[in-house]
C-alpha cells in the first residue's frame, strides 16, 4: 500500500513539474479573444475559459490557456494549430462532470505585452469546419517583470597581464615587420643621390682631365717655337761668322 502511495506522489510531482492542468506557483493572467488584426472580440472567444495561468520560468512566461466546448459540438472540436508562433506545448485532454470537452495547452513567449496571434482548426460535426486566426491581448498588470540580460559591456573580459603582454608582442611583432621597409625606403632614398654624386664625380674628374690636357699643351707650344727660333739665330750665326772669316781673309 505503501508503494502505491509512493508511485501517486511521484505522478502528481511529474505532473505539476510538466505543467499540466494542475500547475505550481502560477498567476492568472486575463485576456481578450480578438479578430485578427483587428481590436473586434472573436466569436471563437467564447470557447476559451478565463483567466489563463502564467509562470516565469527560464526568464520567460509560460502561458496555460484552457479550451472548453459542449459535448454536443463533437469531441474537443476546437484546436490550437499554431500560438506565438509555436507548436502549443503539453496538450492535455480531459471531460468534465458534466461531459463537456476540456483541451489544455501551453506557449512560451518573453513579450506578453504585445498580441499574440493563434492559429485555430474548429470541426464542429456536421456543421461548420475551417481554419481561423486570432489575437490574444493579454493584461499585463501585476505579472512579474523578467530579468534584464546584462549589456554588452559587462561582459567584457577583463584586461589581464598575458593580455597586455600579448598586445605588446604583437605591437613589437608590427614594428619590426615594418623596420625593413622603413631600411628599403632609406636605401633607396640614399641611393638617389650616391648615384647623382657619382655622375657630377665623373663630371668633374671629365672637366678636370680635359684642363689638365690644355694647360699641358701650351707649354709644350712654348717650348717648340723657342726651339725653332733659338735653331734660325743658331743659323744666322753661323752664316755671318762664317761670311765674316772668309771675307776677312781674302
Amino acid at each position: 500500500m505503501n508503494g502505491v502511495k509512493h508511485w501517486i506522489l511521484i505522478g502528481l510531482l511529474l505532473l505539476i513539474s510538466l505543467g499540466w492542468p494542475v500547475i505550481g506557483h502560477a498567476q492568472s493572467l486575463n485576456y481578450t479573444a480578438l479578430k485578427y488584426g483587428t481590436t473586434q472580440t472573436s466569436m471563437a472567444g467564447k470557447y476559451f475559459v478565463h483567466p489563463a495561468k502564467v509562470r516565469v520560468a527560464q526568464n520567460a512566461y509560460q502561458v496555460t490557456m484552457e479550451i472548453k466546448t459542449a459535448k454536443h459540438l463533437n469531441k474537443w472540436p476546437v484546436r490550437v494549430l499554431k500560438v506565438a508562433g509555436q507548436t502549443p506545448q503539453n496538450v492535455q485532454e480531459s471531460r468534465d462532470s458534466a461531459g463537456n470537452y476540456l483541451l489544455f495547452y501551453t506557449f512560451t513567449t518573453t513579450h506578453l505585452d504585445r498580441d499574440i496571434t493563434a492559429k485555430l482548426a474548429i470541426n464542429v460535426l456536421g456543421v461548420y469546419k475551417a481554419t481561423h486566426k486570432l489575437t490574444f491581448a493579454f493584461k499585463t498588470a501585476g505579472v512579474p517583470a523578467l530579468s534584464q540580460p546584462k549589456s554588452p559591456a559587462t561582459q567584457q573580459k577583463p584586461v589581464t597581464k598575458a593580455t597586455t603582454t600579448k598586445r605588446t608582442q604583437a605591437a613589437t611583432a608590427s614594428e619590426s615587420s615594418q623596420k625593413p621597409t622603413t631600411k628599403k625606403k632609406a636605401t633607396s632614398t640614399a641611393t638617389v643621390p650616391a648615384s647623382s654624386s657619382r655622375s657630377q664625380a665623373k663630371a668633374s674628374s671629365a672637366t678636370a682631365s680635359q684642363e689638365a690636357d690644355t694647360a699641358d699643351q701650351v707649354p709644350k707650344q712654348k717650348t717648340h717655337w723657342m726651339s725653332l727660333i733659338g735653331g734660325s739665330l743658331a743659323i744666322v750665326i753661323g752664316v755671318l761668322g762664317g761670311s765674316w772669316w772668309y771675307f776677312g781673309r781674302h
